[in-house]
């Protein structure tokens, strides 16, 4: 994949987003309202919300696996490499392997990208009967003010105008053990 053209850019930066399908909890804080509080209720204490409705649980542990998934992402993004970011906690399969190859185009083209991607996820589906567990997560993604850059200089690198800055993700999550992974992401062609 070229990241060198606009097209080929834009493109990638749409992908890019839904790829890298863990959220930075301080910028989802900001973007989204209740991400922050989200992620430690669901982390902290999974036996006292399982308990009580297994389905709102399971909701929450995916939401909050899919928020540690993007902030992984971002990290990953702002330096072009996935040391140090945990992506592999959160993402595997398709998800995994998407980002790790558009994390070796930046690298390879000199880019990153940083600023804040705002997200509003919501679980639209819930499987839990089968083994591994399943969810789906449908999710706005804009990405206005996540702006890829030139590494060296920070000069901004122009995309189409044309693009879509926010877009419809579809998101595919999956337990592996006990733990819930973000497996695939999609993007569709349509605003939000």
């Amino acid at each position: 994949m070229s990241i060198s053209n606009a097209s080929g850019t834009n493109h990638w930066l749409r992908r890019a987003v839904v790829a890298a399908t863990a959220l930075s909890v301080a910028v989802t804080a900001a973007g989204c309202g209740s991400g922050e509080k989200e992620k430690p209720e669901a982390s902290s204490s999974p036996s006292a919300s399982k308990s009580a409705d297994p389905q709102a649980a399971a909701k929450a542990d995916v939401l909050a696996v899919y928020r540690s998934y993007w902030d992984a992402q971002v990290k990953a993004y702002a330096k072009a490499s996935p040391v140090g970011t945990d992506l592999d906690k959160y993402a595997f399969d398709k998800a995994l392997g998407k980002a790790e190859s558009e994390l070796v185009a930046l690298k390879i083209s000199g880019n990153v990208i940083k600023g804040e991607p705002k997200l509003s996820p919501e679980v639209t589906a819930v499987s839990l009967d089968e083994s591994p567990k399943k969810a789906t997560i449908t999710d706005c993604v804009d990405v206005t003010n996540w702006k890829l850059l030139k590494e060296k200089t920070g000069d901004e690198v122009k995309l189409p105008k044309e693009r879509l800055t926010r877009f419809v993700t579809t998101i595919s999550a999956r337990t592996v053990g006990e733990k819930w992974m973000i497996v695939e992401t999609q993007q569709q062609d349509r605003t939000c």
